[in-house]
């Protein structure tokens, strides 16, 4: 497996990321373990979650593809995985988000929250890669970048990513 940098992050990622957005609709838990194991023994060490997922998103299983996650993560070593995970945003087009009621502005409040909710089900005091998954047209972008700069001097965050 090839790996390179993350931008001009200290971060060194393989070229191919796992993504996660069935786990818990489309694959079960099992399923899910399987797959990512056998990911991580082909020298996948970059997985992409999300809180949206998994999709297509219900409120009812909000965040199901960060809590598994987190349960396999623990039966791996930490520092072996990079762990990307984003904050929904506004909802734009097909697919709404499922969290706080779909009230998803990228705002202090809201950014928080996402973050602190996804450290929770992931199990984790912080992820490799946060990113805004879909763009806040309607909000000032120095609110958003303010707040997501303070989760990397606080280190729940060590890069961001959009």
């Amino acid at each position: 497996m090839q790996h390179q940098r993350l931008g001009r992050s200290p971060i060194v990622v393989s070229k191919i990321c796992m993504g996660t957005m069935t786990f818990g609709s489309q694959a079960d838990e099992k399923t899910s373990f399987r797959i990512l194991d056998r990911s991580l023994e082909a020298g996948i060490n970059f997985f992409d979650t999300a809180e949206n997922y998994p999709v297509p998103p219900q409120e009812s299983w909000a965040g199901l593809t960060e809590e598994i996650f987190g349960r396999w993560m623990k039966t791996k070593r930490r520092d072996e995985i990079i762990l990307a995970t984003k904050v929904c945003g506004p909802s734009h087009g097909w697919i709404k988000g499922s969290q706080r009621a779909g009230m998803t502005a990228l705002d202090r409040h809201n950014i928080t929250r996402a973050i602190e909710d996804s450290l929770r089900r992931l199990g984790t005091d912080y992820v490799d890669l946060y990113q805004t998954h879909w763009p806040d047209h309607g909000a000032r972008y120095e609110d958003a970048l303010e707040t997501l700069d303070e989760l990397v001097r606080a280190g729940k965050v060590r890069v961001l990513g959009c």
